[in-house]
């Protein structure tokens, strides 16, 4: 078996290692998944937590393993001849599960399947720059309504935003998509320790987009509150920045609440 496990990690070092460099360099460099480190580490947790389980399980090789490693390469093989990265991400997951399908058996992946899937997060997606843009002017939008509600005087021109303070615009990096990647995959994981059923964790991880979204708008709208109050300086220079954590952990908040609307932390299968 040993020699099996190393033959099959020298196939991964040797197909895989410029996808490996890919993502490392995307998580890196890549803003919306600074995260990407987080998720094989959160997923190898998961699987060590249920080790026990998993030791009591009757291991029974299946050859649909062999089937689905090789279609993995292949997959893999498509990725590198027309340089389809994230194509390739994939591929490694698929490449993996059908080792561990092979080795261990039908049993033994279904019991680690969340853990399996999650890593799909940690890819980054190939069309981030078609979706941050809607999402700028959802955020322009949703800042001056909200704005007008609070008394703040704004004016909107596309996705500028004129106050008695100055200009500001809802550039690319204020789009929200950070925000919603980040809470999606945070969705994900507090849906997997919630007991309940399939559509409340549904719910909950869908939720995780308006929240983020919400958030976001909220942050900008303080912002430019700051702004108004204190000048444009202090609302750039020192309260932006800070504003980016204090708005998170309110969406974050509002994902618990959705959670505890439907069920009950199950913490003791996790920690």
């Amino acid at each position: 078996m040993i020699y099996l496990v190393l033959a099959f990690i020298g196939i991964i070092g040797i197909f895989y290692y410029n996808t490996f460099v890919w993502l490392v360099g995307s998580w890196q460099n890549n803003i919306y998944y600074s995260h990407g480190f987080l998720v094989p580490l959160i997923s190898g947790y998961i699987i060590w937590s249920m080790r026990k389980e998993l030791t009591a399980i009757e291991k029974k090789q299946s050859q649909a393993g062999l089937a689905l490693f090789t279609g993995g390469i292949l997959l893999q093989g498509i990725g590198i001849m027309w340089t389809i990265r994230f194509l390739s991400g994939l591929s490694l997951v698929v490449t993996i599960s059908g080792i561990i399908l092979f080795m261990y058996g039908w049993e033994f992946i279904k019991k680690i399947m969340f853990p399996i899937l999650f890593l799909f997060l940690m890819i980054p997606v190939p069309f981030v720059d078609v979706i941050a843009p809607p999402l700028q002017t959802v955020s322009a939008i949703g800042t001056e309504n909200l704005a007008y509600f609070v008394g703040i005087p704004v004016q909107r021109d596309g996705l500028i935003l004129q106050t008695p303070a100055g200009a500001f615009e809802v550039a690319l990096p204020c789009s929200g998509l950070r925000s919603v990647i980040s809470l999606l995959t945070i969705g994900v994981i507090f849906a997997f320790i919630l007991e309940g059923g399939m559509l409340m964790k549904l719910i909950v991880i869908a939720s995780s987009v308006p929240l983020a979204l919400a958030g976001n708008i909220l942050r900008i709208t303080s912002v430019l509150e700051v702004a108004n109050k204190y000048g444009t300086e202090v609302a750039m220079n020192y309260f932006e920045g800070f504003s980016n954590l204090i708005l998170f952990s309110i969406a974050l908040l509002g994902l618990f609440m959705v959670g505890r609307c439907f069920g009950r932390l199950r913490l003791k299968k996790i920690f």
